[in-house]
């Protein structure tokens, strides 16, 4: 399943592997400033996962539940993982307030799903949501990299547990040993964890680079075909 990455060294570089069961998938560029993957999920079309110019990123990734945080219908004091990317997108909550906004607000699953979230805000702070779970902050200044995968961050750290992920392991090692991180390197590490066989495929490999204020993608594991999102010019 998908995989997520954050470099905060000499840039502000993050990958993403979209591995997919066959679900209907579209790219986005229709709101201002924002790259963005929907999926089809057969109830409706929603985000997926996206990154603006400023390097606000999110995704919901699939991960076991632990029999809480369960949807409710959003409120003052609850929202789900859906809407609260819906509501980044928007405008309607900035990243860079969501330590304040999760002190008050429950974030719960949407419907008969599992997710977890990775945001990160334009100054590189990253925020791990889990329904059911709580929610991890790694600011900027704490790590160089933060890797999220499908499986709990959260009952990682509570139990001291090593990760059984082969995809999370493998990203974390080789974030640790890139002195220098960029655009290839990056999607070196992609390439390295995308999957070729079995339910779920890796359909779209992405990356985005800070610096250059852009986005490079390919489909189908095929890395040696690029295509490019300019913030500053549209797609080419």
């Amino acid at each position: 399943m998908c995989t997520s990455f954050i470099s905060r060294k000499n840039d502000v570089i993050i990958g993403m592997n979209f591995d997919n069961n066959g679900m209907i998938y579209s790219i986005s560029d229709k709101i201002e400033n924002w790259f963005i993957v929907y999926v089809d999920t057969g109830r409706g079309r929603y985000p997926s996962f996206g990154v603006d110019r400023q390097g606000r990123f999110f995704n919901s990734l699939i991960v076991g539940s632990n029999g809480k945080g369960l949807y409710r219908r959003p409120s003052s004091k609850v929202n789900h993982t859906t809407k609260l990317v819906t509501d980044l997108i928007n405008g309607v909550i900035r990243a860079e307030d969501l330590n304040e906004y999760l002190e008050k607000v429950e974030i719960v699953n949407t419907p008969d799903q599992s997710c977890h979230n990775m945001i990160c805000d334009s100054n590189a702070n990253v925020w791990i949501i889990e329904p059911g779970r709580g929610s991890i902050f790694s600011p900027s200044t704490e790590s160089s990299y933060f890797s999220m995968s499908n499986e709990s961050l959260i009952d990682l750290q509570m139990r001291d547990m090593k990760s059984e992920c082969p995809r999370y392991t493998a990203v974390m090692s080789r974030l640790s040993s890139t002195n220098e991180m960029d655009v290839d390197s990056a999607f070196e590490i992609l390439k390295s964890v995308s999957q070729t066989d079995g339910e779920w495929k890796t359909d779209l490999s992405m990356v985005f680079s800070k610096k250059q204020s852009k986005v490079y993608y390919c489909l189908n594991n095929d890395f040696s075909r690029m295509f490019e999102f300019d913030f500053s010019q549209g797609n080419d």
